[in-house]
């Protein structure tokens, strides 16, 4: 049983998990920048390969976008997706 793949990417960290138990198909869980966790629109990608591709393209956004995040969502037109700020746990 597979629960997801957590990968280091430049100062943070993409996470992307199964869609279910003996799926092929992959969803991101969060990507991780800057002590902050982004969720984007849940999309269901062919491939763990394919997942982890476009959440280090999300990370890529985010790190050239971050000012353009306002109350915890942003409306990615580039991407085509939204991206949730999750908050901090204390």
């Amino acid at each position: 049983m597979n629960i997801g793949i957590i990968e280091s990417y430049n100062s943070g960290f993409l996470d992307v998990i199964p869609e279910g138990e003996d799926s092929d198909y992959w969803q991101i869980a969060a990507i991780h920048i800057n002590g902050q966790a982004y969720c984007p629109t849940p999309r269901l990608y062919r491939s763990e390969k394919v997942a982890l591709a476009k959440a280090a393209q999300i990370y890529d956004w985010l790190a050239s976008h971050e000012g353009e995040i306002s109350n915890g969502a942003c409306n990615c037109s580039e991407l085509q997706l939204i991206l949730w700020q999750q908050p901090k746990v204390s």
